[in-house]
C-alpha cells in the first residue's frame, strides 16, 4: 500500500532512502526490511530534520515501526505539513520540474506511482488543491485555482520555461496556469492532460450535474475509491438514505478507513470536503479568455469513460493541434500498476521533445 498523505510520503522517502528499498508498504515492519536500531536512530535524525517536529523517542518508534504507526504519531503533534500546497512526490534529479494536478477528488497521492517512475532524474511536484485539508475555503472558479497554483509553483521554479501537466479536471486547471503565464510572457514548453477534457465537453458531461447532489456526489466519489484502492466501498443508495445528512460523511469515512483506503486518523469530514471540491468546480463554468498557443499532449486512455472522443476536445483551445497517446487502461487505471510504466514512459519522451 502506497503512502497517503505527507508524513506517509516523507517517511516512505527517508525509509527508501536509508534502507536502499523502494517497494515499501505503509503497513510493513522497519525491521522486516532490512532495519535494524543504528538505521532506527537514522531514521528518527532525519525525520527530526526534514519534518520540522519534535523528535519521536525510539521507544515511540518501536512501538509501532510501520509507517502508517510513525504517521499517526506525528499528525498527533501536527497535521501542519498535510497544507503544504506543493508536493514533492518525486523530488530527486537536476532536470527542470515537471507541475502536476490532481482529478477532481484533489488527493496528490494517487499519482506516487507515476512520479516513482521519473526517478532518479526527474522531479516530480504535485499541486494541493485549497480546501481538501487546513481552514481555508475551496475556490469558486479556475481562474483562482490556477493563480494561487502559479504562486505556489514559482516558490519551486521562479521563472520559465515550466512543464504542466493533470489528470482528469486537473488538466483543465493546468490549461489556464498556462494561459496566465503566456499572457506573462512566460513560456509553457508542456501541456500534458492526463485523460482529461477540454474546458467545453467538460461541462457538457453528465458528471457536473451528478455532482451538484451533495447525496449524489457521495455514491459518485466511493465509487472512486473503490476504483483508486482495488477495494469495494459498498455506498447503497438505501443504506446512506437511513444516515442522517450530517453524519454521512463520517458514515462513508468509517468504511473507507476500515479497507485502509485513508489512514486510520483521516477526518470524518474528508468526504464533505471532497464533494464540496467536485461541486465548485463542477459549477464554474468555466470559458478560456483566449486561445493556448503552446503544445498540448493529450494521454487517452483506450478504455476511457470519460474521453469518449480521439482528442478530447483540445484543439477547441489550442492553435496547435494535440499531440495524442493512446495508452492501455481506463479513467483511473492508467495511472496505477500495472499500465502506470507506459505513461510514465509517454511523459518522459513528450518531456524529451520540449528540449528545455
Amino acid at each position: 500500500m502506497t503512502p497517503r498523505d505527507i508524513y506517509e510520503l516523507r517517511l516512505w522517502q527517508i525509509w527508501s532512502d536509508l534502507l536502499h528499498v523502494d517497494d515499501i508498504g505503509v503497513k510493513d515492519d522497519f525491521f522486516a526490511l532490512g532495519g535494524d536500531h543504528a538505521k532506527a536512530e537514522a531514521v528518527l535524525d532525519t525525520m527530526a530534520a526534514q519534518l520540522d517536529a519534535p523528535p519521536l523517542s525510539r521507544e515511540m518508534f518501536l512501538e509501532a515501526p510501520t509507517i502508517e504507526g510513525i504517521g499517526c504519531r506525528l499528525r498527533a503533534r501536527s497535521r501542519k505539513l498535510c497544507e503544504q500546497p506543493v508536493v514533492p512526490l518525486q523530488p530527486h534529479g537536476s532536470k527542470r520540474p515537471f507541475f502536476f494536478l490532481p482529478s477532481g477528488e484533489g488527493n496528490v497521492y494517487y499519482f506516487h506511482a507515476l512520479a516513482r517512475r521519473m526517478a532518479p532524474d526527474q522531479p516530480f511536484h504535485a499541486l494541493q488543491t485549497r480546501g481538501l485539508h487546513g481552514a481555508e475555503p475551496p475556490f469558486d472558479h479556475v481562474e483562482d485555482m490556477a493563480a494561487d497554483h502559479i504562486e505556489s509553483m514559482r516558490s519551486v521554479q521562479p521563472r520559465g520555461p515550466y512543464l504542466l501537466g493533470g489528470h482528469c479536471v486537473g488538466a483543465m486547471v493546468a490549461l489556464e496556469m498556462a494561459l496566465q503565464l503566456q499572457r506573462r510572457g512566460e513560456r509553457v514548453a508542456l501541456l500534458a492532460a492526463v485523460d482529461g477534457l477540454a474546458p467545453a465537453p467538460f461541462f457538457r458531461d453528465e458528471i457536473t450535474e451528478i455532482v451538484q447532489d451533495p447525496f449524489e456526489a457521495m455514491i459518485f466519489f466511493g465509487r472512486g475509491f473503490t476504483s483508486w484502492f482495488d477495494r469495494e466501498l459498498p455506498l447503497k443508495r438505501e443504506t446512506l438514505l437511513a444516515v442522517e445528512p450530517e453524519r454521512r460523511s463520517a458514515f462513508v469515512m468509517e468504511r473507507a478507513r476500515e479497507r485502509s483506503m485513508f489512514t486510520p486518523d483521516e477526518p470524518d469530514d474528508r468526504v464533505s470536503r471532497v464533494v464540496d471540491l467536485g461541486a465548485r468546480i463542477c459549477r464554474a463554468g468555466y470559458v478560456p479568455e483566449d486561445a493556448y498557443t503552446g503544445p498540448i499532449s493529450f494521454f487517452r486512455a483506450h478504455d476511457s469513460a470519460l474521453c469518449e472522443t480521439a482528442t478530447g476536445g483540445w484543439e477547441e483551445v489550442s492553435t496547435q493541434p494535440p499531440r495524442v497517446r493512446e495508452l492501455p487502461g481506463d479513467h483511473v487505471t492508467l495511472v496505477l500498476e500495472p499500465h502506470v510504466d507506459r505513461l510514465a514512459r509517454e511523459l518522459r519522451a513528450a518531456i524529451a521533445e520540449t528540449r528545455v
